[in-house]
């Protein structure tokens, strides 16, 4: 038995335009979540150290993800009042 391979067809949009817009949509999503995760884990991993290095097991880990955590959301409030000029 022979399966056909899907395709899917925006008839507003040449081929060209279309692979390039979801790829650049994807890119951005994409970056979002790698820079949310980042900053969360650096965030963690450098309250983790300073833990070792001051003694003070886990409190300066839970600030660091705080603080982490509040530096990704941050990021992600500008990206998107980016992403509001644009449009206007």
């Amino acid at each position: 038995m022979y399966v056909n391979k899907f395709t899917f067809n925006y008839p507003l949009m040449s081929p060209d335009k279309k692979s390039k817009g979801n790829l650049f949509e994807w890119m951005r999503y994409a970056n979002i979540g790698i820079e949310m995760l980042v900053s969360v884990l650096i965030g963690a991993f450098g309250g983790y150290g300073l833990d070792y290095l001051f003694h003070t097991k886990p409190w300066l880990m839970i600030v660091g993800f705080i603080l982490g955590s509040v530096a990704g959301f941050r990021s992600l409030f500008r990206l998107l009042e980016q992403e509001n000029k644009k449009k206007e």
